[in-house]
């Protein structure tokens, strides 16, 4: 178990809560499993690395949506469900750290950045070097912060595989589409049903 790490994208309320900024129909629904694939992760000591949007107050992103996940909003919060004990939380600027040893002490790393692309804030990709060569990806929304983060780890020689019932897309006719670019950059698709029977959860 430990060569794969979870890679938690923008779990955030302003996506999945039907009060929520730019609530995703079904996000609601994602909720329980959620909750139990990272109580599967508690459970089994698995890294999660978990992206989210903090956007300033002023900022001119995120058009054509409007304002969401705003810095010190109640809905650029994670969800309670996502989140685990004592994570580490790296703003979107330089830092200056053992990511090594960060991963070691840490279960859960936070990553903030304000674009839809995780590989926007530099650490990301750093991050890489300290963690397994494969990711299990999931998160919202599929066809912006999902579709950049498993695209963008194929292209750095990362296996990727996309949770297939816990990713939801903005526009839900956008969805099979996405699914057909990421396979076609080989990304591989799971269901949580098939990912906790494997690992035997």
């Amino acid at each position: 178990m430990k060569s794969v790490f979870l890679l938690d994208i923008d779990t955030q309320k302003d996506f999945l809560l039907s009060s929520g900024a730019l609530p995703l129909a079904g996000g609601e629904r994602l909720i329980p499993k959620l909750r139990r694939l990272f109580d599967f992760a508690r459970r089994n000591a698995l890294t999660v690395i978990s992206a989210v949007r903090a956007l300033p107050a002023d900022s001119a992103e995120p058009l054509p949506y409007p304002p969401h996940c705003i810095i010190g909003s109640d809905g650029q919060r994670k969800l309670e469900d996502t989140l685990l004990r004592r994570p580490l939380i790296l703003e979107d600027r330089p830092v200056d750290i053992n990511l090594v040893d960060a991963v070691r002490k840490h279960q859960q790393i936070v990553i903030q950045r304000r674009e839809w692309d995780l590989f926007s804030n530099p650490v990301a990709e750093k991050l890489l070097r300290a963690l397994p060569s494969h990711a299990i990806v999931f998160g919202v929304p599929l066809e912006h912060s999902v579709r950049f983060a498993a695209v963008g780890l194929r292209q750095r020689g990362v296996k990727a595989a996309v949770i297939s019932d816990l990713v939801l897309p903005l526009e839900p006719r956008s969805g099979a589409a996405i699914h057909r670019e990421m396979h076609r950059a080989g990304v591989e698709s799971i269901t949580l049903e098939t990912l906790l029977t494997i690992y035997g959860a």
